[in-house]
């Protein structure tokens, strides 16, 4: 498989790995208060964090799967949150396209995640799997690049 198609599925397979028991939770019991989010989040992380890395094994390059898949949890925290949000309440509301756009917009700005997610109720999670993310980066995929090897290599040679 291409890089790309390696760096897409850590993104999106990821965030979706870490995000879902935070919708499928509430959705099966209202009143929970986190704590088994807590726990299922970084857990379901880790999990497709060890399928990945299995079928990976052969491949001594390309993406940092952990990495990335904190960008992708990252990234799309705040419209998983609002999902999640959903689930919990008695009745879905609608979305404007101004909503949509201002949660899109605030995805890329970190202290409004922190700042919503606290409010959700999910931040511990995120802190945790950030943390578990990235030291399985560190410990099994050290070798694997975060910034693309063509990328780095033109801004080495600008600096020349």
């Amino acid at each position: 498989m291409s890089s790309w198609k390696w760096f897409l599925l850590s993104f999106f397979g990821g965030a979706i790995a870490f995000w879902i028991p935070d919708i499928i939770i509430p959705a099966l019991k209202r009143d929970e208060q986190g704590y088994a989010v807590t726990a299922a989040c970084p857990l379901a992380s880790l999990l497709f964090y060890a399928v990945v890395l299995r079928l990976r094994r052969p491949m001594a390059s390309g993406p940092s799967t952990a990495i990335f898949a904190i960008c992708g949890m990252w990234v799309l925290a705040l419209p998983f949150a609002m999902l999640a949000q959903q689930m919990r309440a008695e009745q879905w509301g609608l979305f404007t396209w101004a909503d949509v756009g201002y949660l899109f917009l605030s995805s890329f700005i970190p202290t409004r995640v922190v700042k919503f997610l606290a409010l959700e109720g999910s931040i511990l999670a995120l802190f945790l799997g950030t943390l578990a993310m990235a030291v399985c980066h560190f410990v099994f995929e050290r070798s694997r690049w975060i910034v693309p090897p063509s990328v780095w290599a033109a801004i080495r040679h600008a600096k020349h």
